[in-house]
């Protein structure tokens, strides 16, 4: 749909005045209300303070004309099949309560101010109204108020505070002095962006995004402070803020002291703050997120909405290290962040795909913010309006360590789950928090660790804390229903005994939870580092010092497997059936097993709403998704929401049957086969690739795979490159043993073999290498300015004319062959000589590249990090695509070579090009596919 559509359609309501899909923050924000439905976490609180004669009829008008003025404040949410969108409507009601405090004594008046902001910050929105805004004017002098505002933050982020700041002022203050507002017309609204998101998502850039943060996050730890309290099942967003304000010149000395190191302020912030988790935490490496403004375009910058984006910051921190040195590091990865920040924090957690807890949050539990307060102190005609502190509606992270800078100085804060942490631990990191700073500032040149602070309270040294001894204690502390665990494994041979302490509210019997860690445990661990026995305490025993006293702990006895209770049923067959084939659909899966885990198979929250969409329509049930987190294979989900125990499933009833699914046909030819294990697979052009298969060393066999009997219609025309890949790979018919192969592929058909290698490497194989011969990564060339693809194409075709004009001027073709070679000249051959025109070789070869390309359009390319990527250019190519590794810099190992072949494209398949290929690979083929660059 294009812009002009999704602003002019009706949806048959006169009030819809566009549709838009929802942007990666909003999808977030969406998911996160499903999961806790009206959660004032979600909410954006905000406090100005406004001084001098000012009218409250003016400041409610102004407020009216911002709504009018930003679609994204007209803005409701709507579910389809699972999918959200938004719809912003014509107009709503907007009215400003104003609450009189002038009466209330000034002893008591500060406490009435705060229960107020406190109600009207944590009160819930409901997204599928439109609207999620709301004001409220506190008068607490005759020339002095507090305006209250709360929005959504699925409409609303920092940036929009300072937005909405300048044209409250100055519309109130235009209509205050009868003039038209000094406010230029908006070029962009939020739905604007929204589809320029959706666009992005489907491009090169996102792809290279994609890679960075593949990378950057490959085997990172859950960081988290170890709460005082256990964790409940589920998160909780109950919160408070504990501050200090800090002296003017502590301002100064931070940003002459980033000034002096060459860093960023942020960077300044985020190298002492993760210093200070290091030190209390004893970890090594520190992670936690922050948000960034998310504003690139000019456009963006007058425009309220929610850009905001999360970004994860990864820092290794050794004690070693001085502070400049580690400040030097935590630039590096700063900087290396903001340069990859387009990755929505969603597609960022679909992308890492982390074991997903309801009782925390995904990749972070700790954040870190700083930045200068952003509604600027400014008069506004006879007002001005002055930023103030807000309240905290409900806290998403654990804790969340907060900087605010404004003319009085800078304000620091921690943000913390009161269910988690107590305010004594609160109040000691915020001092460590500012010591850190002494630390930092004193002596940059000082060890980490050598910082002093405070320990933290009824904890020990890192030395000395308790920590998983094995797999088996990690797996047992992660699971929602056990909060404290010890293991203890009798005699040097012995099998591990574990103990373990329920969670606070734990609602099934205690003399099943043995059992069900049992069960949790099977699925995860080799049967020897299971557990002889598992007990259940109520807490554990402790000496003064906090260790488990693991004497005094009762000998286990083997636990006996529950028994579940006869009559209780199991899920009925029929409904698990239903409830696989749901699954699979949404998961795009042939089939979906009994103990199949829904986010294994890819899955994330959005398609978890898209499924749930589905139950609602197939069984009348509206599923919880933190059910889905605690139940998240296929027996366990159907047994939860049908309300009955797990048990053994029935073979599902027998089914009509249905027409075999439709493939790609590839067919095998085999060049020759070999005395070895390993086999290379060339892509289609069977005959360009014999003679290079006779000069291959004899150990390896050399088979074709070519699609030239393959059904090419308006069934097959819509299959992706994946797809394609995936019938070229069963075609190959590897079996479940795992094999060596190599893959090469010309042009388009390189792509494919690409993609083949990723299928590959899935399905437990071993690609030895993968030869790529003048295959751009797909997407690059038309991502280039038009100016440079015309400079590229027209010397394209200028060095294609003169090479095959040398080849027919020396004899080495004919003229008939000559005139083949060039789009204008082969119609003139084929209206007056049509059978002299392409045989049916040619005619069948085009037709299958031309499929291959139209699939390869539609492609993402994926890394393929992990493989050795053997590039070749022929004399069709320019040098630059050796520079440029053809566009697939940042999917492949910058190492990867390229080697330069004789011939024009498939002519290099011949004679001395063929040759060159035939000697590459050949000594990759003896070597094991090593990659060291020659050519």
């Amino acid at each position: 749909m294009s812009d002009i559509e999704h602003r002019l359609m009706a949806s048959g309501s006169d009030d819809i005045i566009g549709e838009f899909p929802c942007t990666q923050t909003q999808l977030r924000c969406w998911f996160l209300d499903r999961l806790n439905p009206g959660n004032p976490a979600l909410n954006v609180a905000v406090r100005w303070e406004i001084r001098g004669n000012f009218r409250t009829e003016s400041i409610e008008e102004a407020f009216r004309q911002i709504i009018q003025r930003h679609e994204i404040l007209r803005t409701r949410f709507v579910e389809t099949d699972g999918q959200p969108t938004q719809q912003v409507v014509r107009g709503v009601e907007f009215r400003m309560p104003v609450i009189d405090l002038r009466h209330v004594p000034e002893d008591q008046r500060e406490a009435r101010i705060q229960s107020i902001s406190r109600e009207t910050a944590a009160a819930p929105f409901d997204l599928g109204q439109p609207g999620l805004f709301r004001v409220t004017l506190l008068m607490v002098e005759n020339r002095r108020g507090f305006i209250l505002i709360t929005a959504h933050q699925s409409c609303f982020d920092g940036w929009s505070i300072r937005v909405l700041g300048r044209e409250v002022g100055e519309f109130a203050a235009a209509m205050d002095a009868k003039r038209a507002p000094h406010l230029p017309e908006l070029a962009l609204q939020y739905g604007d962006f929204a589809l320029w998101q959706d666009e992005y998502r489907n491009s090169y850039g996102f792809e290279a995004e994609k890679t960075y943060w593949r990378e950057q996050l490959r085997d990172a730890p859950y960081f988290e402070i170890r709460p005082d309290r256990p964790r409940g099942r589920v998160k909780t967003s109950r919160g408070e803020i504990l501050s200090a304000v800090l002296p003017l010149e502590f301002g100064e000395r931070i940003e002459a002291a980033a000034r002096a190191h060459h860093v960023s302020l942020f960077s300044y912030g985020a190298a002492v703050i993760s210093a200070a988790l290091h030190h209390y935490s004893g970890e090594r490496e520190v992670l936690f997120g922050t948000q960034i403004a998310g504003r690139e375009d000019v456009d963006l910058e007058s425009l309220i909405g929610v850009f905001i984006n999360n970004l994860v910051l990864r820092f290794d921190i050794g004690e070693e290290l001085s502070f400049a040195d580690h400040l030097s590091r935590v630039s590096a990865t700063v900087g290396a962040a903001l340069n990859h920040q387009k990755m929505p924090f969603n597609n960022l957690v679909e992308l890492i795909n982390p074991v997903r807890d309801p009782s925390r949050n995904p990749l972070v539990s700790v954040n870190f913010n700083q930045q200068k307060a952003f509604l600027e102190d400014t008069r506004y005609g006879e007002f001005e309006l002055i930023s103030a502190p807000s309240q905290s509606p409900g806290v998403i992270y654990d804790l969340n360590f907060i900087m605010i800078g404004r003319p009085t100085g800078w304000r620091m804060s921690v943000e913390y789950n009161t269910d988690l942490f107590d305010e004594a631990t609160a109040r000691e990191l915020l001092d460590l928090w500012q010591k850190a700073y002494a630390f930092a500032l004193d002596d940059p040149k000082a060890k980490i660790g050598a910082m002093a602070g405070p320990v933290r309270a009824g904890t020990l040294p890192k030395e000395a804390q308790p920590k998983p001894a094995s797999r088996l204690e990690a797996l047992l502390l992660a699971h929602p229903d056990v909060a404290d665990v010890a293991v203890r494994r009798d005699g040097p041979a012995g099998r591990p005994h574990a103990f373990v302490a329920p969670t606070a509210g734990l609602m099934l019997p205690l003399e099943t939870l043995p059992a069900q860690l049992d069960a949790y445990l099977a699925e995860r661990l080799p049967e020897e580092e299971l557990p002889a026995a598992i007990s259940v305490l109520l807490s554990l025993p402790r000496r003064a010092d906090g260790a488990v006293e693991l004497p005094a702990m009762p000998p286990p006895t083997a636990n006996v497997p529950a028994q579940v209770a006869a009559g209780s049923p199991a899920p009925p067959a029929d409904r698990q059936a239903e409830l696989g084939r749901i699954w699979a659909r949404v998961l795009d899966v042939p089939r979906v097993n009994a103990d199949d885990d829904f986010f294994a198979l890819g899955g994330h929250s959005l398609l978890a709403l898209r499924m749930f969409s589905g139950v609602r329509e197939a069984f009348g049930i509206q599923p919880d998704l933190a059910l889905l987190f605690r139940e998240p294979t296929l027996s366990g989900f159907a047994s939860a929401i049908f309300g009955t125990q797990p048990a053994p499933v029935a073979e599902p009833a027998e089914e009509p049957e249905t027409p075999s699914p439709v493939t790609v046909e590839w067919e095998t030819t085999t060049y020759r086969q070999g005395s070895g294990d390993c086999a290379v697979y060339t892509l289609n052009h069977p005959f360009l690739y014999y003679r290079m298969a006779k000069s291959l060393p004899g150990h390896a066999s050399v088979i074709n795979l070519h699609m030239f009997n393959a059904r090419i219609d308006e069934v097959t025309e819509g299959f992706s490159l994946e797809k394609i890949a995936g019938d070229a790979v069963d075609a190959m018919q590897l079996g479940d043993t795992p094999k060596t192969v190599a893959l090469v592929g010309l042009c388009v058909n390189g792509i494919l073999a690409a993609e083949m290698t990723r299928q590959l490497r899935a399905r437990g194989h071993d690609v030895s290498f993968v030869a790529l011969i003048d295959s751009w990564a797909p997407g690059y060339v038309r991502s280039q300015p038009a100016l440079t693809r015309w400079r590229w194409n027209t010397e394209k075709r200028a060095k294609r004319l003169v090479y095959f004009t040398g080849k027919l001027l020396r004899g080495r073709m004919s003229l008939i062959t000559y005139l083949k070679e060039f789009s204008l000249s082969l119609k003139l051959v084929e209206r007056f000589a049509p059978a002299r025109a392409m045989n049916e070789e040619e005619e069948t070869t085009e037709a299958v590249t031309q499929y291959l390309v139209r699939a390869a359009r539609r492609y993402s390319p994926r890394a393929l990090s992990g493989e050795t990527v053997l590039f070749f250019r022929s004399q069709a190519t320019h040098r630059r695509a050796r520079r440029l590794l053809f566009g697939w810099r940042g999917f492949v190992p910058d190492e990867s070579p390229v080697f330069d072949l004789s011939g024009w494209h498939e002519d290099s398949l011949s004679d001395r090009g063929v040759d060159k290929l035939s000697s590459v690979l050949g000594e990759r083929l003896e070597l094991g596919g090593s990659a060291d660059r020659r050519s």
